[in-house]
C-alpha cells in the first residue's frame, strides 16, 4: 500500500489567526442567524411587514433599498422615495428598541433579511413576493 503524505498546511500553527479567518468569523450567515438570533430577524421582519401593511404602495424593492441604507448606517438620500424613508425610519425605531443587541448581530440580521428579500423577489416595481412570503410568520 502506498503511503500518502498529508499536506503540511493541515499542521500549521492553529493559534495563528489570519485576516480572512477573522472576517469570516465576524459574519453570521443565514443559518446561524435563524438558529441563534431568531428574535433579531423577527424584529426586523416585523417592522418591514407592518410598514408594508400600513402603506400598500411599499413593495420589495423599497424594502431592499431601505435595508441597504440601514446596512450602510446612513439615512436615505434626499431623492429617495417616501416609502424607502418610511421603512428606514421603522428600522431605526426597531433598532433603538433593541439596544440589547450588539451592532454586529443587528447588521448581520439586516443582511440576512436583505438576502431573503433578494432570494424571494424579483425586485421589480410592484413585486411583493417577499412580503407575501414572510407575512404569515409575522404576528
Amino acid at each position: 500500500m502506498a503511503s500518502h503524505k498529508l499536506p503540511k498546511r493541515l499542521f500549521k500553527n492553529k493559534e495563528v489567526v489570519h485576516a480572512y479567518q477573522h472576517e469570516r468569523e465576524n459574519k453570521l450567515n443565514m443559518k446561524q442567524m435563524s438558529r441563534d438570533h431568531l428574535d433579531v430577524l423577527e424584529t426586523i421582519e416585523f417592522a418591514l411587514v407592518k410598514m408594508a401593511q400600513k402603506y400598500p404602495a411599499i413593495d420589495d424593492s423599497f424594502l431592499d433599498q431601505a435595508l441597504r441604507f440601514a446596512l450602510a448606517g446612513r439615512p436615505p438620500d434626499d431623492d429617495a422615495e417616501d416609502e424607502v424613508r418610511n421603512v428606514y425610519r421603522a428600522l431605526t425605531v426597531s433598532r433603538r428598541a433593541r439596544k440589547d443587541v450588539p451592532d454586529g448581530v443587528w447588521n448581520s440580521g439586516l443582511k440576512t433579511v436583505r438576502d431573503s428579500v433578494r432570494r424571494h423577489s424579483s425586485l421589480t416595481p410592484g413585486d411583493r413576493a417577499y412580503i407575501r412570503f414572510v407575512e404569515p410568520y409575522v404576528k
